[in-house]
């Protein structure tokens, strides 16, 4: 007999019914019970606060008619949600034979996605609550995949790509709302190498670090992209020149937080800023102002903050090195091993001629 690894089991699908009929809600569990993860509320206020408590569900029955809030008043609680998950949940609308045809079209319009009729079969239900999930998933991998189309999966932020696309987005915005807006690039110069030197697993985690570090710094109406090896980019909506210059300390990475500092390191990384105010009326393509804004030639209103370098730290110790070996931290000492080498060679000598 086979086992059967973690891996090989499916979750199965975790589905919300939303009736304030006990009676209803019975014949959901005894027809989905045995298929799917079944929840049942009996009201619109219990069901949403389970949909936002709970991200796994994927489908949602609910009775129009109901006390209280109804299932037209969830409905557009739903599609109204910032939530994507929520936002494109399949919601199917429960109605009773007695609503008219006029009140379907209006669901319709109001975002619903189908509609069974009580008192409804079990064949019914069930090719219902499978076509939507099959539906569900369907847009879940479309999310997935879109997003990794638009992801550095090194730092987890958005590509260059993804920059460009969002740099267009935001000119078209701020000509309409004659807003300033305003690109501001981080260099990290010296990163690929000294990453190159100290090599895996340090390396892919400084790059995560250094990703959440820069997310976490930005205002809520700001994004930072992955635009080069050693290049960041800031979007800065709605900020001029000098706004820009005043964020830059904000932004300012701390070097001991992005994991490229501590003891042991001979660091040899610059932080160096270029600020590139965009003028709203130009033609020029959002690759080309980003190729001038990396490449420091975007003109006479780009300046360039002054570099910021991190001191040096002197080689450690036999004894440190030691240390940091025994502290699980040994990946940070493969720039410094000539120098370790060296000290020991005497000692290596000297066990060699015994």
């Amino acid at each position: 007999m086979n086992a059967v690894t973690h891996e090989n089991v499916r979750p199965r699908a975790r589905i919300l019914f939303v009736d304030d009929s006990r009676m209803m809600r019975m014949c959901a569990r005894k027809i989905l019970g045995n298929a799917y993860d079944l929840l049942l509320a009996d009201s619109a206020e219990e069901a949403w606060r389970l949909l936002e408590q709970d991200e796994r569900i994927q489908v949602l029955f609910t009775d129009l008619q109901m006390p209280g809030q109804s299932g037209f008043d969830l409905l557009d609680r739903i599609r109204g949600s910032d939530a994507i998950r929520l936002a494109e949940l399949p919601v199917v609308l429960i109605t009773g034979a007695e609503d008219r045809e006029e009140m379907r079209t209006l669901a319709l319009e109001r975002g619903a996605t189908d509609f069974i009729t009580k008192p409804f079969q079990a064949a019914e239900l069930t090719a219902r609550a499978r076509a939507h999930v099959d539906s569900g998933h369907s847009r879940q991998k479309l999310r997935v995949l879109e997003r990794d189309h638009h992801l550095d999966r090194a730092t987890g932020l958005g590509n260059r790509g993804y920059c460009e696309q969002r740099i267009e987005q935001a000119i078209s915005f701020s000509a309409r709302h004659d807003q300033p807006l305003t690109l501001m690039h981080l260099r990290l110069e010296g990163l690929a190498q000294l990453l190159g030197d100290l090599g895996e697993p340090y390396a892919g985690r400084a790059l995560r670090r250094i990703g959440q570090t820069l997310a976490g710094s930005i205002r809520k109406e700001d994004t930072v992209f992955r635009t080069g090896e050693e290049s960041f980019t800031f979007l800065l909506p709605a900020t001029d020149r000098r706004g820009a210059i005043t964020l830059q300390e904000r932004f300012l990475p701390d070097l001991d937080a992005l994991g490229l500092s501590g003891n042991g390191h001979s660091l040899e990384v610059t932080c160096r800023f270029e600020v590139q105010p965009i003028a709203l009326d130009a033609r020029t393509k959002a690759s080309s102002l980003l190729d001038e804004g990396l490449s420091g030639n975007a003109g006479p209103e780009t300046t360039a903050a002054e570099q910021t370098r991190a001191p040096e730290a002197k080689s450690p110790g036999i004894e440190e090195a030691l240390q940091m070996i025994e502290r699980g931290e040994g990946e940070r000492l493969h720039r410094h091993l000539p120098q370790l080498r060296q000290r020991l060679q005497p000692l290596l000598d000297l066990l060699e001629t015994r």
